[in-house]
């Protein structure tokens, strides 16, 4: 074997690794560095030329990709060029859709540095995995049916905002099935509408009807019945209900305005203030973060590297949903919720029902005045969209500072794609920042990757979660 081919099989070695500034050590500073021009719209084609554009690409892929591995297969060698046959594995960062795509790559080597490499694959391929699938890439609305489907949307919203307030689901995950004259007494109802209420529940895909006699199909029976705590989402469409609702009715005087709306209904400056003032609406809060939160939780519990670290944090931890589950999976962990006083006997009713007392603590605190806590590593989950982007720097300068070398930031929530046209919840999630916060916001993964370059941290990536959501991974 010479020793081009050496040095290429080197540079593929270090790429596994992760090691990116092994791979760049094997190159000349002025190194040319082509891919297809087919994923130029994200951010991936085109020529670059010298160290710190190819080192750019390389930080670029790791937002499309939150898998990706280089297999070579068969090294052809010709003077001063090898060529490479092999497979690239890949996993899409926000469409979480896994692939393998053929590859041919060609390199140059001039006095043991690599001066061109280019890499040819069929694009069309890449593009089926990488980009978000149907559920978050919104089919376009072409009729007057899907416009009013659309327009009217709050009407469905609000029969499951409802049904759930009026614990619909939970009854029948109770009872069995029931006839709507048992569910009128159970539910204390009038009777007048209640046949439409149902089966408008029925015509949703929640409920099934049979003989006269209603039944939860298996979604509502897994995430919409109080009773399973684990799985149960409903306190979110509960707070939607009862306090986001009338804040988005009035959208377009803050869009006039750029003030939340939240706000002016409470009369204070920050709507956290008044939440936690009211003890009754924070309970209901830390149901909702736990709700919104669960598809979430699950991934990152299964695709975190855990058995690295002995220590986490979650910042922002409401009632610890994430840290009693993370912790009853990976038994050598120890966490500590960090919020503000007013979570505590919440996250205490969590740790105790878990048995988690021995290794699971809350800390009482305020990251605007205060640090965050010294662990291995510190978890942001639905926290930087709530605030501008000079508190969302701070959180990261502070969680950099918190963190020992080699410590990690994980930060979670429903990424906009980075072209902002395909994942719909999230922007209308940044709408709902509008009218719920002074100066909140939601962004892109690449927005949060260079938030996380500039506080110090590197190697960072996104990886998709569930549905909407993503992670975003920095390494201090």
């Amino acid at each position: 074997m010479s020793n081009n081919t050496e040095l290429i099989r080197a540079s593929y070695a270090a790429f596994q690794r992760g090691d990116i500034d092994a791979v760049l050590d094997l190159f000349h500073p002025d190194v040319t560095w082509v891919h297809p021009d087919g994923m130029a719209d994200h951010g991936l084609g085109g020529t670059k030329k010298g160290l710190a554009e190819v080192r750019a690409f390389m930080a670029r892929a790791r937002t499309v990709f939150s898998e990706l591995r280089q297999e070579p297969h068969e090294f052809l060698e010709s003077g001063d060029r090898v060529v490479v046959l092999g497979a690239l594995h890949m996993r899409g960062a926000l469409s979480g859709t896994a692939g393998t795509v053929r590859m041919v790559h060609t390199w140059r080597i001039t006095d043991g540095k690599v001066t061109h490499f280019e890499d040819l694959h069929d694009t069309h391929d890449v593009r089926r995995i990488v980009e978000p699938p149907g559920a978050s890439r919104r089919e376009p609305l072409a009729s007057p049916g899907q416009i009013l489907d659309a327009g009217l949307g709050f009407w469905s919203a609000k029969v499951i905002q409802t049904a759930v307030e009026l614990r619909v689901f939970t009854v029948l995950a109770a009872a069995g099935p029931l006839d709507a004259e048992q569910l009128r007494e159970r539910l204390g109802l009038h009777g007048r509408g209640l046949l439409d209420f149902l089966d408008a529940l029925v015509s949703l895909g929640l409920l099934d009807r049979e003989e006269g006699r209603y039944r939860n199909l298996p979604p509502a029976d897994t995430f919409l019945d109080e009773a399973k705590t684990d799985s149960y989402i409903g306190g979110l469409l509960e707070v939607a209900s009862d306090h986001w609702y009338e804040s988005w009715g009035s959208l377009r005087r803050a869009l006039v305005t750029g003030e939340p709306q939240e706000k002016i209904s409470e009369g204070v400056s920050d709507p956290f203030d008044a939440l936690y003032a009211d003890p009754e609406r924070t309970r209901m809060f830390q149901r909702a973060m736990t709700g919104g939160s669960t598809a979430s939780i699950a991934a990152i519990i299964d695709r975190f590297p855990w058995s690295r670290f002995g220590t986490v944090a979650d910042v922002g931890c409401a009632e610890g949903a994430l840290l009693s589950r993370l912790l009853r999976r990976h038994r050598h962990l120890r966490g500590t919720g960090f919020d503000l006083p007013a979570v505590e006997p919440y996250f205490g009713e969590t740790v105790a029902a878990a048995g988690l007392e021995d290794r699971l603590a809350f800390q009482a605190g305020d990251f605007f005045t205060g640090p965050m806590p010294s662990t291995d590593v510190i978890v942001l989950g639905h926290a930087l969209h709530d605030w501008n982007l000079d508190t969302k720097r701070m959180l990261l300068r502070k969680a950099y500072e918190a963190l020992p070398e080699g410590g990690r930031v994980i930060v979670y929530e429903a990424l906009i794609d980075d072209e902002r046209r395909h994942n719909t919840f999230a922007l209308l999630m940044s709408l709902h920042m509008l009218v719920e916060s002074p100066g909140g916001f939601d962004y892109t993964g690449a927005d949060c990757i260079g938030w996380m370059t500039d506080a110090g941290f590197r190697d960072c990536y996104v990886e998709h979660l569930a549905g909407p959501e993503s992670m975003v991974v920095g390494t201090k």
